[in-house]
C-alpha cells in the first residue's frame, strides 16, 4: 500500500469509539484498492473501494485455476455504529458457507490512517477482525475466535498492493 499524507484525522481512542464511530468513512481510504496474497497452494484478492458513506469489499480464494471461495463485505453506518457486515460463499455462489439467514456483523471498534478492528457482538462475541499496514504496499488481515478465553480459530492474510 503507498503512504500518502491524510487529509482526516481519524486515530479516535478507543474508549471514544464505544460511543463514536469515524465521522467520516473516507478516512479508510488506505483501504481501497486490489490486494493480493498466496497461502500453500491457494491465492487470493481483495478489493475494496469506497462508495458513498460504504467501504465494501470482495475476495476470492482460488486454487491452480478454479474458484474455492468468495466473499463479501460492507462497512456501513448502522444507527449510532459503523457494522462491517460479511457473507461468505462456496464456488458456485449457490450456497451461503456463513452468513445464510443473516450476515456476520463486526462492529468497528477502532480506527485510524493505518489500520481497523472490528468485534463481534452477541453470539460472534469473541471474534475478531484486523486489517493494518504492515508496509508501503503491504496489508494483513487477521481473523481470531475466541471461546472461553481460549482461541479456537484463527486466521492471518499477507496482502501486497497490485499495480
Amino acid at each position: 500500500m503507498f503512504c500518502v499524507p491524510f487529509p482526516f484525522p481519524l486515530m479516535l481512542p478507543a474508549h471514544a469509539l464505544q460511543a463514536e464511530a469515524p465521522v467520516d468513512v473516507r478516512a479508510l481510504a488506505w483501504m481501497q484498492g486490489r490486494w493480493l496474497g498466496e497461502h500453500g497452494k491457494a491465492t487470493f484478492e481483495e478489493q475494496w473501494s469506497l462508495q458513498g458513506q460504504s467501504l465494501l469489499g470482495i475476495a476470492r480464494t482460488m486454487e491452480g485455476d478454479r474458484s474455492t471461495f468468495f466473499e463479501l463485505f460492507a462497512l456501513e453506518k448502522d444507527g449510532e455504529d459503523w457494522v462491517l457486515r460479511l457473507r461468505m460463499f462456496g464456488p458456485a455462489l449457490d450456497k451461503a458457507l456463513r452468513g445464510k439467514e443473516e450476515p456476520l456483523r463486526l462492529k468497528l471498534v477502532e480506527a485510524d490512517a493505518k489500520h481497523f478492528r472490528c468485534e463481534g457482538q452477541d453470539g460472534d462475541a469473541g471474534t475478531v477482525l484486523v486489517y493494518k499496514i504492515a508496509a508501503p504496499g503491504r496489508l494483513e488481515a487477521h481473523l481470531t475466535k475466541t471461546r472461553e478465553g481460549k482461541v479456537v480459530h484463527q486466521e492471518d492474510y499477507s496482502f501486497k498492493k497490485a499495480r
